[in-house]
């Protein structure tokens, strides 16, 4: 059996078509992990802030509910940092 040829396309203008462009214009897993990464960020520093916002709320004796929010809010806000830092600079 022969090989079959593939049928030549005019040239057009110059540069790749359209229809062999990659719908994304980086290569997967360029730019794309910051665009992922900058909710955790941003979540992170809400959290840090109002965690210290709350803190200002807490009687000194440590019996209200600020007291128990504050602290969770600061620790959440710190451990979402980690994964933050993993997907911007995953590869």
């Amino acid at each position: 059996m022969a090989k079959k040829s593939p049928k030549k396309k005019p040239a057009a203008a110059p540069g790749p078509s359209p229809e062999s462009r990659p719908v994304s214009a980086a290569a997967p897993g360029e730019g794309e992990e910051p665009r992922k990464a900058a909710p955790l960020w941003l979540l992170a520093i809400v959290l840090i802030i109002s965690g210290y916002a709350m803190l200002h709320k807490v009687d000194p004796g440590g019996r209200n509910a600020w007291a128990a929010a504050a602290p969770a809010c600061l620790l959440a806000g710190y451990l979402l940092i980690i994964p933050a830092i993993v997907f911007t600079y995953r590869r």
